[in-house]
Formats: C-alpha cells, sequence, structure tokens
C-alpha cells in the first residue's frame, strides 16, 4: 500500500477511513514529505472537498509554520498539533485525526480499553486521554491520544501506520464493547503482543488488505441524481427534498416509512411534502403538492401528517423545511429520565437542549392535538410526539435534516457510551471551541448525503 506516490497513499488511507465511518469534517490526515521540510495535508473538508470523494490532486503542501506552499483550500482546524509533534519527535512521520465511534466512546466514558485481541491490543497498551494542554506531548509519545467528545489522534512512522493504529484502536473497542465492566476478564500480556508485531513485520498481506479497502474516489451522488431529475416545476427543491430523505435512511436516522419532509415553496402558500414511500427510494416524482390548508393540489397522495406540516408552515413563516423523522433512540430518549450531557461534538446543541413534547402518544391529525404540540414547539426548533416521532424544522431544509441525523447520532453516542460506563461533559472550554468551530449545516448535508449508496462497514462490523 505504501509506496513512492505519498499523495496517492494518503487519499487512499482517507478514503478507507471514511468507508469505515471514522472520519468526518472535522478529521484531517497529514505526513512529512520524504526529504524535505514540508508537510503533506488534506484541506479542511467541506463540501468542496469530501473525505469519500478525495484524491491526491486535492490534498495541500505546506511549510513547517503551516503556510500553504501548493494547492488550494484552507488547513484543517487541528493541524497545528500535527506540525508541532513533528517538531518534537522526529519519528513521528504522520499524523491522524479521526472519529472512530467505539474508541471514542469509551474515552468519553473514560474505560481503560482492555488488551483482549491479538494485533489490535498493541493499540491500547499506551493509550492515552488528553482534553486540555498536553495535547502534543501525548501524541507524540503515545500510541493513540483521544480527545473526548471530539477525536482520536495516531501519529506513526507513516500514514500506513497511522491507519493500522485507528483501525486497530476501533477493532479494540469494539471487542470491549462486547464484555465492558465484567469482572475476571484475562488480557492479552504485553511481552506477547510485542513478540507478535516483531513476527509479523513486513507482512505484505497486511498492506494489501487495506489496499482492498479503499473504493476508489467516489463522486458525489447527488450531482448524478439531480441531473437526472432535472425537468419539471420545483426540480431542485424535490430533487432536494428527496435526497435528504435517502441520506435519513443511509445514516439509520430513521425507520423509512410514514416519516416526511415538507418545504415551503416561493410565495408562502404551498408547500411540499413527500409521500408515504421508503426513504431509501424517495425520488422527486413522490413530491405531493399542496396548500398551507392541505388541499391536494398536484402530485401523489398526501400522507395523513399533512394536516400538521401545513399548519406549522402556516404559522411559523420564518420555517422553510421540516423533517419527521421516526428516531430509535430519539422515541426511547424522550421517555428516558436519562441526564444527557454535553459530551460529544456531534449534534450537542440540537440534543441537549429542552425537548418539548405532545405528551400522548398520538398521530397528529385531530385540530385539539395539533394545537397543542404546536404550542410546545413554540419558537424552536424541534419537537416531539411522545411515541411516535421527531418534527426538525429550520429555514433551511440542510438545517432541518442535519438537526435530524446528529441528534439521533448524539444519542447513540449517549447509549454506546452507557455501555463503558457514565458520560461526561466536555470542559466548558473545549465546548465553546467546538461551537466557534463548528462546520455550516449546508457542508454536513453534503457529507451526509455522500453516503447515499456508498459502501460502509465498522472495524469490527458491530
Amino acid at each position: 500500500m505504501i509506496g513512492h506516490n505519498v499523495r496517492e497513499d494518503m487519499a487512499r488511507v482517507c478514503r478507507v477511513l471514511a468507508r469505515h465511518g471514522m472520519i468526518d469534517l472535522w478529521g484531517h490526515l497529514s505526513l512529512r514529505i520524504p526529504r524535505s521540510d514540508l508537510v503533506l495535508v488534506t484541506p479542511r473538508f467541506s463540501r468542496r472537498v469530501l473525505p469519500r470523494g478525495i484524491t491526491a490532486a486535492e490534498l495541500l503542501v505546506c511549510d513547517a509554520s503551516g503556510k500553504i506552499v501548493d494547492g488550494k483550500g484552507d488547513l484543517p482546524l487541528q493541524l497545528a498539533v500535527d506540525l508541532a509533534v513533528y517538531r518534537k519527535n522526529p519519528k513521528r512521520q504522520a499524523c491522524g485525526f479521526a472519529a472512530p465511534q467505539f474508541a471514542m466512546a469509551a474515552a468519553i466514558a473514560g474505560y481503560p480499553l482492555n488488551a483482549l485481541t491479538h494485533m489490535e491490543s498493541s493499540a491500547g497498551y499506551e493509550l492515552e486521554s488528553v482534553s486540555g494542554e498536553g495535547l502534543v506531548e501525548a501524541v507524540a509519545r503515545a500510541t493513540a491520544v483521544h480527545q473526548p467528545g471530539i477525536g482520536t489522534w495516531a501519529a506513526g512512522s507513516d500514514i500506513f501506520d497511522s491507519l493500522a493504529t485507528l483501525y486497530h484502536l476501533e477493532y479494540l473497542a469494539q471487542a470491549n464493547a462486547v464484555v465492558a465492566g465484567e469482572a475476571g476478564m484475562r488480557t492479552i500480556a504485553r511481552e506477547d503482543s510485542d513478540k507478535l508485531w516483531r513476527q509479523f513485520a513486513g507482512h505484505h498481506h497486511y498492506h494489501e488488505f487495506f489496499e482492498s479497502l479503499d473504493p476508489g474516489p467516489l463522486p458525489h451522488p447527488y450531482e448524478r441524481f439531480r441531473a437526472a431529475h432535472g425537468e419539471g416545476a420545483f426540480a431542485g427543491i424535490k430533487a432536494a427534498m428527496a435526497f435528504s430523505c435517502r441520506a435519513l435512511w443511509a445514516r439509520g436516522t430513521l425507520v423509512a416509512f410514514l416519516e416526511h419532509i415538507s418545504h415551503r415553496l416561493p410565495g408562502n402558500e404551498r408547500f411540499l411534502i413527500t409521500a408515504s414511500k421508503n426513504f431509501g427510494e424517495m425520488a422527486p416524482e413522490d413530491c405531493c403538492l399542496l396548500d398551507l390548508d392541505a388541499n391536494w393540489i398536484d402530485g401523489p397522495r398526501p400522507p395523513g401528517f399533512k394536516w400538521f406540516h401545513a399548519q406549522l408552515l402556516r404559522e411559523r413563516r420564518d420555517v422553510q423545511a421540516v423533517v419527521h423523522t421516526h428516531d430509535l433512540y430519539g422515541r426511547a430518549y424522550a421517555l428516558s429520565p436519562r441526564r444527557l450531557e454535553p459530551c460529544y461534538r456531534v449534534g450537542v446543541d440540537i440534543a441537549t437542549r429542552r425537548l418539548p413534547m405532545y405528551s400522548r402518544c398520538d398521530l397528529i391529525v385531530d385540530a385539539e392535538v395539533r394545537r397543542e404540540t404546536l404550542d410546545a414547539l413554540g419558537t424552536g426548533p424541534v419537537v416531539h410526539e411522545m411515541g411516535h416521532g421527531t418534527d426538525f424544522v429550520a429555514d433551511t431544509l440542510e438545517k432541518a435534516t442535519v438537526d435530524a441525523i446528529q441528534r439521533e447520532a448524539f444519542l447513540a453516542m449517549d447509549s454506546l457510551v452507557r455501555r463503558y460506563g457514565t458520560p461526561k461533559a466536555m470542559p466548558a472550554p473545549l465546548l465553546e471551541q467546538v461551537r466557534a468551530c463548528e462546520p455550516s449545516a449546508e457542508d454536513w448535508w453534503w457529507f451526509y448525503t455522500a453516503e447515499v449508496d456508498a459502501p460502509r462497514r465498522s472495524a469490527g462490523g458491530l
């Protein structure tokens, strides 16, 4: 896998991490360019460049001070850490900052990963966790370093070494999740793991395995989808609605049937709502046209939930889009007394805010029920119907869709963390930094829609 072309190597590693759901818009990779003082680095991910579609030509080159000398784009948020690590430890030739889900969950709980599997255990022996100062020093010396709630660092002898550490660490965390908290567990001795790696050194099949995981740079699927549905009234809005449905399905955010997306049309007196259909197969022609009194004008037969969305759009003139989900974690957590701590950067604000609720299980069709639900929503961005689902409202379709995906992602992470222990809040200064650096809803929408029909697999398969 590691060859003479370090650009191709880095792009490939990025795509492998993306296929395994271990890198998002906050992540990055870097390496020292051999026989130079320059650093090759992935650009800050956005709509322009995403981890799944990155190519060697899109990488940036900067000098040791962080000044770009080749390429177009912005540097990643935390590149200064990499540069400081390279100055501190000459043996560190590459860095990866990623978001392996199980490993992050263990870090949020403060759970020490036990050495349970043969090659993977090596990633956990010198694993450290740093929430504040001392991050550079830790990355320069440790096997891997957690920033709890933010991500995981791995620095090594080359970019392949960093990938292997992240991959092994996620597998190790998944193995620990199976038996977390059990007393009397046996573990693998460090001397045995070290012996195994000496015996394994230079094994060419290992490189070939990681190379086989690269699906190649995938073009964003929305561009082709939009081009294939480019005709008819409101074609752009309909295509975006349909693809938002497919992204919600691809991310496992909902059941994907009898859920709906609505979008106000120019002029404010009409709107579109998706028909009752599998979200994973939604197409622009599945959008129903109605007025704000819920009268059916055109398109397929509208769902019964039209009454609620019509009234919502009639009363909340600031709202352009509504996403209604039957969210697994969202519905369960709405009934739970669990207290949510701001422990994870993804969806932290939409998930930890007070959740207004209609407190009976209902389809939200009757006039008095709609009134109570809308009163609960007020001027906010979210309302829950107990045991039924959640409605996310926003001034853009991208924002409503991303809120729906990220609230469910936050709750799923909280649930996963509890398999290891108790979620611990990020320090307040770190939380403020997260808010200040958060990518836009539009960039997140392009990131999530890139998952539609893309190959995905976790390190361990859990």
